[in-house]
């Protein structure tokens, strides 16, 4: 992207306020979270692989209406972050809590994933080019990473690197002296399925599943960038903020000893998240979620 047009629609962001439209959460049996809102729109073509600038600013204007909350005050990034999801766009908020630096990561799908009836097709798929359609839904993920290298154009974020995640001690502190030997892990980095690692940082973490009622379908902390991750499931950046304030520790504390009030926190508020078994139109299993406040 032209570094004149994403620091245009940065100054846009930087000016956006209000409030969500009303929706559901969802996640599918791909394990992916989207939002179905009470109402719909019309979701523009773009290229599948790099949109661009024209279909890129038709589709934050979308964001802009019905997601302010998530995206207001945000940097698109020139690039996707990882490079191969072409098809997304990533909004990022730079962090600081005590001395640690964090980024806010809030990505999109630009593309259509199904679910349409023929007659909100507006316009067929054609040759590197997504059908338009009317849909009432959002796909999205929110991640909160611990940051080793950020790249700024002035105010603007062009790009960020996370901290490694090198495995840890994920033990309270009642826990010391008691005669219980530390589990330690660590991960090689070139698999693409983390899933186990993050079954294993959940089991540490004393995640269980009365606890996290949504088990394996979405780990609330896992590995993305290489990095220990913390995800969101609540599109609105200043509600993931408040939130992550009460247990950023335990994305900075890799080698040593988590506090017992910090994983309180933390246990209280995947609690929080209540869930309901259901399915799609075609049968695919589908659970709806509620955050209770």
């Amino acid at each position: 992207m032209n570094v004149e047009n994403f620091k245009s629609i940065n100054e846009e962001l930087n000016e956006l306020s209000g409030k969500n439209k009303k929706g559901q959460i969802f996640i599918d049996n791909l394990h992916s979270p989207y939002i179905k809102f009470d109402q719909k729109y019309v979701l523009p073509s773009s290229y599948v692989t790099n949109p661009d600038v024209d279909q890129i600013k038709s589709f934050v204007k979308i964001l802009m209406d019905f997601v302010p909350e998530a995206i207001e005050g945000t940097c698109i990034l020139p690039e996707p972050r990882p490079r191969r999801e072409t098809n997304k766009l990533f909004f990022v908020r730079p962090m600081l809590f005590n001395q640690y630096h964090f980024i806010y990561v809030f990505s999109v799908d630009m593309q259509y994933l199904g679910g349409a009836k023929t007659e909100e097709i507006k316009k067929p798929a054609s040759q590197n080019l997504t059908p338009s359609v009317v849909t009432d839904r959002i796909y999205f993920q929110i991640k909160v990473v611990l940051l080793d290298n950020l790249i700024q154009d002035g105010d603007h974020v062009i790009d960020f690197s996370a901290k490694r995640f090198q495995g840890g001690e994920f033990r309270i502190e009642t826990d010391r002296g008691d005669g219980k030997p530390v589990r330690k892990f660590s991960e090689i980095f070139d698999e693409i399925d983390f899933s186990e690692t993050e079954q294993t940082i959940r089991e540490e973490l004393g995640i269980t599943k009365e606890i996290w009622k949504l088990g394996r379908v979405y780990s609330p902390i896992g590995i993305d960038y290489l990095s220990l991750s913390m995800r969101f499931l609540n599109p609105s950046l200043a509600d993931t903020v408040h939130l992550f304030h009460d247990f950023y520790p335990l994305l900075t504390q890799g080698q040593s000893l988590i506090s017992e009030k910090t994983l309180e926190l933390y246990h209280t508020y995947l609690s929080k998240h209540d869930v309901e078994r259901t399915q799609s139109k075609s049968g695919n299993m589908l659970w709806r979620l509620w955050i209770q406040k």
